[in-house]
């Protein structure tokens, strides 16, 4: 009888470490606006390794906006029971509570050094297996573009030092880099984080009533492979697959655009 009772509660224990370990689900806050970025729940981070919680899904675009050399991880999530809905044209028709991240980081150069990061081509991801190593990389900023009853809303929010958690940076912010190149070179450059006014200037479609979209989630930028934790496969498809996406046509029915990096391309 001691015996069991002693297996039982080794169990209990194993299954509360588990509970312990597991992060808490991705939360949508219907109004708002959260100080710190772990809120959300949509990235977790230990200050060693970034990770995306459940139900996120990454994705990457066939023609990326080139930003100064920094890498991004974009990522998109919705709440059970719903998903957007497909267009040949324009943004998916996104249900509310989408939640949409885009971090900016730099991959760390040989040696470190405060404010050293490397110069290095955007498309070269370090997000492989699921995650980030931080060990080797400086996490800048994670811009939320929401979607609530009343339409989107973009949040910005810059990582702290320490690279656990990242606060909310309504009023934006000026990061001070220094770019080293493959050969040593080094460049100063001033990294500027927008504001919220800034962030909903590139994605309004309506001056007037102010009335924001996303821009990368297309039917165009998005249909191309990707390289997910459990192997590479069409975005569009594994957005369908992940009840993400309603009414995905035939393969060769969906557009796509051209990667400008890519030489041979008509």
């Amino acid at each position: 009888m001691r015996r069991t009772a002693r297996i039982f509660a080794l169990l209990a224990g194993l299954l509360l470490a588990a509970c312990a370990q597991r992060p808490a689900p991705v939360r949508f806050f219907a109004d708002g606006m959260p100080a710190r970025l772990s809120e959300w729940g949509v990235l977790v981070s230990d200050g060693r390794r970034l990770s995306l919680n459940d139900g996120v899904l990454p994705y990457d675009l066939n023609t990326p906006l080139f930003s100064d050399y920094a890498h991004k991880l974009r990522t998109v999530w919705m709440p059970p029971g719903v998903s957007a809905k497909y267009d040949p044209d324009n943004a998916f028709d996104f249900p509310v509570g989408t939640v949409i991240s885009k971090t900016f980081y730099f991959p760390l150069p040989d040696g470190g050094g405060e404010n050293r990061v490397l110069r290095s081509d955007p498309a070269a991801s370090s997000f492989v297996a699921g995650a980030i190593d931080l060990r080797r990389t400086r996490l800048i900023e994670t811009r939320l573009l929401v979607r609530r009853e009343a339409g989107w809303i973009a949040l910005p929010y810059v990582w702290d030092a320490d690279q656990r958690d990242a606060t909310l940076a309504r009023i934006g912010a000026l990061v001070p880099l220094q770019l080293v190149d493959a050969a040593g070179a080094t460049e100063e450059a001033a990294y500027q984080v927008p504001d919220q006014n800034q962030c909903a200037s590139c994605h309004n479609t309506d001056n007037l009533a102010r009335r924001l979209q996303p821009i990368g989630l297309k039917a165009r930028h998005l249909n191309r492979d990707f390289d997910y934790a459990a192997g590479r496969a069409n975005q569009l498809t594994a957005l369908a697959a992940a009840g993400y996406l309603a009414g995905l046509p035939p393969a060769e029915q969906r557009p796509r655009a051209a990667d400008a990096r890519d030489t041979s391309a008509d």
